[in-house]
């Protein structure tokens, strides 16, 4: 216990320069949905396109893996709520939600992006504004 309170107080040296996070955290959070991505298309082809296999457990006889997720609900929920949560889990319907924020999330990008873009523009008009100001005399 002492030898590493002492390690800690001797070896853990802050460091010089401040690491900032906020630079990157977009790239890295693109590359984890990227990879999210990847890793989940084969998964994703299996369940939607790919008829199981006669000896494929509970997906047996069905014509799509994804015909069990309703099977399933008709014994634990009422019939009304079985119906919409089959009509939402439909893969169409998943496939253009995701595209639709996919598309939210770009374009949400691209504004933050320009109203950065302007505020930088307004602060240097406002830096020349008051350069021509104090040159003038005006305060």
């Amino acid at each position: 216990m002492y030898f590493q309170c002492w390690a800690v107080m001797c070896c853990n040296v802050p460091e010089a320069r401040v690491f900032k996070a906020s630079r990157s955290n977009n790239f890295y959070l693109g590359m984890l949905l990227l990879i999210l991505f990847l890793s989940t298309m084969p998964v994703l082809y299996m369940i939607v396109s790919l008829l199981p296999s006669f000896d494929c457990g509970p997906f047996s006889g069905k014509n799509r893996m994804f015909e069990v997720i309703g099977e399933t609900l008709e014994h634990d929920f009422p019939s009304l709520m079985v119906k919409i949560l089959i009509q939402v889990s439909n893969p169409g319907l998943v496939i253009v939600v995701v595209l639709v924020m996919a598309l939210t999330t770009n374009c949400l990008n691209a504004a933050a992006k320009g109203q950065k873009a302007q505020a930088l523009e307004n602060k240097m008009q406002n830096k020349k504004m008051a350069a021509a100001r104090a040159g003038h005399g005006q305060v």
